[in-house]
């Protein structure tokens, strides 16, 4: 681990502590580019694995999930774009499930070799933004079902969407894990990092 990245992994905690999404989403991108392919990729995969639970609870018939993920995992095949493209279009209705389903899309997109280099890190970085973002809308929509359906409407222009996505955004609850969720990314990078450096 050379010292930009551990400033980069110090500037990820700090970001993680303000909250600050466009710092975060850059650093996380930036350490991302200087590990190996796959050694990258494991973390999105790691949360998308750890999120397959409740998925699968919402949408027991959704067998294909699993399937991608684990041959991804297992076996590093590079999946068929179509079907990940195809769910995107679906409507899954669940809190976080959608924000789950782009996760997935971001990391088969991620695998594409039409994609520049670059083009699949951002992917990558996207899918870490996308399944934090499922893990917090299902913990705090879930609980909060009226929120929940004033969102499904997708009028965001209404001052009542817009409340209700503040509300949120800036509830207690909802910082911490948030906050959390991005120290354990910045953990998962700094182990293999360190790991790749030992080996």
């Amino acid at each position: 681990m050379n010292e930009q990245q551990k400033r980069d992994l110090n500037d990820i905690r700090k970001a993680a502590h303000e909250r600050n999404q466009p710092q975060l989403q850059f650093l996380v991108k930036r350490l991302l580019q200087g590990m190996d392919y796959y050694v990258a990729l494991s973390v999105p995969l790691e949360r998308l694995h750890a999120y397959l639970p409740t998925f699968e609870r919402d949408y027991p018939d959704e067998t294909w999930v699993r399937q991608m993920i684990i041959a991804i995992g297992a076996f590093g095949t590079t999946p068929d774009d179509k079907i990940a493209t195809i769910a995107l279009e679906q409507q899954f209705q669940k809190p976080g499930a959608a924000n789950y389903l782009k996760a997935v899309y971001d990391v088969v997109q991620a695998m594409q070799d039409k994609h520049t280099g670059e083009a699949r890190i951002g992917f990558m970085a996207s899918s870490i933004v996308n399944i934090i973002m499922a893990e917090l809308v299902e913990a705090w929509y879930g609980t909060n079902p009226k929120a929940w359906a004033v969102v499904r409407e997708n009028d965001y222009e209404s001052k009542k969407a817009q409340l209700v996505a503040y509300t949120f955004w800036s509830d207690d609850q909802t910082a911490q894990r948030d906050t959390a969720a991005w120290l354990t990314i910045a953990d998962s990078i700094e182990q293999k990092l360190t790991r790749l450096q030992k080996a």
